[in-house]
């Protein structure tokens, strides 16, 4: 009997849970498409509404990670539709890994405070005023299924790409290189491609492979420029390279193709070195043009190396800048607001936590060693 009360009484607690869960807020998640090839860019979008009028509340979504799949936040927006009547629109872009039915689950937090305690987190350090102080209840969220469909194994890309090739020359002596760049552009998933793996005889030195990538509602928007130098001593034939393809936009596979290239490696007279007294001839051995190309090699591979350094110092000076107000921030009170108010597409809802369990003294963890945390998480 007691066994039954207990178990009635549980029910009772988790039925109350999810009333009081609905009565928060609510959410709909969704997707543009349901049935795709694997690495077919779909966008998830996930919308949370307020629907209790009497609280302040913050909304916190992150997908759950998954083998299956590979999933980024595209956008953020929030909308204030009035006194304590809040939205927010979550749009992420999501490739799928494996071809097979997949579920993505994600994590729904919303947070709920007073307009009194809100404005107390305000009030400068030095009046001693309190954290921000809430609730937080979890909300179930149903998984979104996507049937994933297996591509052709000797599939390269999966997106609207194009590809064109060039070389600086196509006659050359043995010391001497030339210089082939391959561009691959389009839009779709970001595979990586290798295009000269190896010709009999020939030289082959990737310089570089400088890539500028940017999330879209269709994947990643792609340029990359690849860098090859190649030299040998006798003729040779750069081949055609030739890349498949699926255009999930148009719904077709369709091939990219390059030309191949002859080159003529042109041999140096050895009776062009030495006169007739075997004395060093005026005509030198390496010409002129040979050493500016052997330069324009050498200038070509230090500036991509160059170009490099500086766009990861850029990239790193740049994160910096962003999150400086974290680095300066020298309390748990302030960090946690900074994190509310500046950081709101981030996943701050741990660190909040932590954060208020230090201001409150129910927490071992020191101010310092979580702000590393969020600094390390922040600029991965």
């Amino acid at each position: 009997m007691k066994k039954s009360l207990g178990k009635i009484f549980l029910l009772f607690i988790l039925l109350q849970t999810v009333i009081y869960a609905q009565e928060l807020a609510k959410y709909k998640l969704y997707a543009n498409k349901t049935e795709v090839y694997t690495k077919e860019a779909v966008k998830l979008t996930f919308t949370a509404q307020q629907t209790d009028h009497s609280v302040v509340m913050f909304f916190f979504v992150e997908p759950k990670k998954s083998a299956n799949y590979k999933i980024q936040l595209l956008t953020k927006s929030n909308k204030d539709n009035g006194y304590h009547n809040s939205s927010v629109i979550f749009q992420y872009i999501l490739f799928p890994l494996k071809s097979e039915n997949i579920d993505i689950n994600f994590d729904f937090k919303v947070k709920i405070s007073s307009d009194k305690g809100v404005a107390q987190a305000y009030i400068a350090d030095h009046d001693e005023s309190k954290g921000i102080e809430g609730k937080t209840t979890s909300i179930e969220v149903n998984p979104i299924s996507i049937k994933v469909k297996a591509l052709p194994k000797d599939i390269d890309l999966v997106g609207d790409f194009k590809l064109k090739s060039t070389v600086d020359k196509k006659e050359i002596n043995q010391y001497d290189n030339i210089n082939l760049h391959y561009i691959l552009y389009g839009t779709g998933y970001d595979s990586k491609i290798k295009f000269l793996k190896q010709i009999k005889g020939v030289n082959i030195f990737q310089a570089n492979d400088n890539a500028k990538t940017k999330l879209s509602k269709d994947g990643y928007t792609i340029n990359r420029d690849y860098i090859y130098s190649l030299s040998a001593k006798n003729s040779f034939t750069i081949p055609a390279q030739t890349l498949k393809a699926y255009s999930p936009k148009q719904n077709r596979f369709y091939t990219l193709k390059t030309p191949s290239y002859n080159i003529k490696v042109k041999k140096i007279d050895i009776s062009t070195i030495l006169d007739k007294d075997e004395s060093p001839s005026s005509k030198s051995l390496i010409s002129t043009d040979t050493i500016k190309q052997f330069f324009i090699y050498i200038f070509l591979f230090l500036s991509g190396y160059l170009v490099a350094k500086l766009q990861s110092k850029r990239y790193k000076k740049e994160k910096d800048i962003r999150f400086k107000d974290i680095k300066d921030s020298s309390n748990a009170k302030e960090l946690m607001m900074i994190l509310l108010n500046n950081y709101k597409n981030e996943d701050t809802y741990n660190f909040i936590s932590e954060l208020e369990k230090v201001v409150y003294k129910k927490s071992n963890r020191s101010f310092k060693d979580i702000k590393k945390l969020i600094l390390k998480k922040f600029r991965n």
